[in-house]
């Protein structure tokens, strides 16, 4: 009787997964019409919520087939249990988004009447401005201009950071000296851990690192005092001798990704899109990181940058609170939260501290 009961158990999983399946197959290859249709504002939050509750149920087969065992329960959780309201408030903010004046220029060159339309249409392949095959976020939002670098003296918030430089890095060395307390390996959102990639967290999704920030207090004061910081994530960011950060993209546009290099030994470099740079000590790198980019240290000594967020210039003062909002709504999406609990987790760092000391 036992096996029968298992048998018929297994049988219905897998009729499960199979009209599951069907159904995300019948999604991906479905006509641009009817992707429309399933986006439109009254719709939207119900597709969204249904496409991320049918992955987690569609992964929950997967593991109790043990066809993925390799597939992290926390990312399954967190698709079973994504709620309804949350997709409605980030649907409410998309439709606030939609009258911004800078969407709007942006939305007339790319030949968008909404920004609900870019799920079912391939944006990044309108040639405007705004748009690059390369630049593929997640959340994309048009009228932001397509670049992959910035010159740092652009931003009104440069010169202060390289002025402070010897401040930072001070602050930074003692963290060294202190066994690298506040440091942790770096674990990504479908919880990879990335071998030689250690981050000291000052801010994350807005929330502040009060024990890491009271150890750095003057980087902490300089950071909250720059305009159009954004507080997402900001941090020291390490990476061990002959290791990679394999290519990924950012969550969204309209953020200019800023890198303060503290140590930078030769054969370090960043590619974003299809530009490559380096980094040299003291000296602001600014990129966008919704570009598809990646990092490499090639040397044999440790690179460390203070890696911060500011908001796009493109955008009025008084646009900004939506766009926050924005960025809040989209942090309950299901990734966002398994990402969310990975950085508050305790755990270790492998910093290459000897290196360290040998670079200074």
């Amino acid at each position: 009787m036992n096996t029968f009961f298992q048998v018929s158990g297994i049988v219905a999983w897998l009729a499960v997964a199979a009209v599951v399946g069907i159904l995300l197959v019948l999604n991906a290859l479905g006509r641009r019409s009817v992707k429309a249709r399933l986006n439109q504002p009254s719709i939207a939050p119900y597709t969204w919520w249904a496409t991320y509750r049918i992955k987690g149920l569609l992964m929950t087969v997967m593991r109790r087939l043990g066809l993925s065992k390799g597939m992290p329960a926390e990312v399954v959780q967190a698709h079973t249990e994504v709620q309804l309201e949350s997709m409605k408030k980030l649907r409410d903010v998309y439709a606030e988004i939609d009258h911004l004046p800078t969407i709007e220029k942006g939305k007339a060159a790319v030949g968008l009447k909404s920004v609900f339309e870019i799920a079912s249409n391939p944006v990044r392949l309108v040639k405007s401005p705004y748009t690059h095959p390369l630049q593929y976020p997640p959340y994309y939002i048009p009228g932001v201009p397509a670049h992959m670098f910035y010159d740092p003296a652009e931003f009104e918030w440069a010169q202060a950071l390289e002025e402070a430089y010897p401040i930072i890095k001070e602050e930074l060395m003692q963290v060294l000296a202190s066994e690298g307390t506040g440091f942790k390996s770096y674990v990504s959102e479908a919880q990879k851990r990335l071998a030689g990639w250690n981050t000291y967290n000052f801010f994350f999704y807005g929330k502040k690192f009060e024990e890491n920030c009271a150890r750095c207090p003057r980087t902490t004061a300089l950071l909250e005092s720059l305009p159009r910081f954004e507080r997402d994530h900001i941090m020291f960011s390490s990476l061990n001798p002959h290791s990679r950060i394999p290519p990924h993209v950012g969550p969204m546009n309209g953020i200019v990704r800023a890198h303060l290099p503290l140590v930078v030994p030769q054969g370090c470099y960043i590619r974003v899109g299809s530009e490559e740079r380096t980094w040299h000590e003291g000296k602001l790198l600014a990129f966008d990181d919704s570009f598809e980019h990646e990092v490499f240290n090639h040397s044999d000594q440790v690179r460390i940058v203070l890696f911060m967020n500011f908001w796009h210039p493109c955008f009025r003062s008084e646009e900004l609170p939506v766009l926050e909002k924005f960025r809040g709504a989209y942090e309950a999406s299901p990734l966002s939260r398994v990402h969310e609990r990975n950085q508050v987790a305790l755990r270790k760092h492998d910093i290459a501290a000897p290196k360290v000391a040998a670079a200074v």
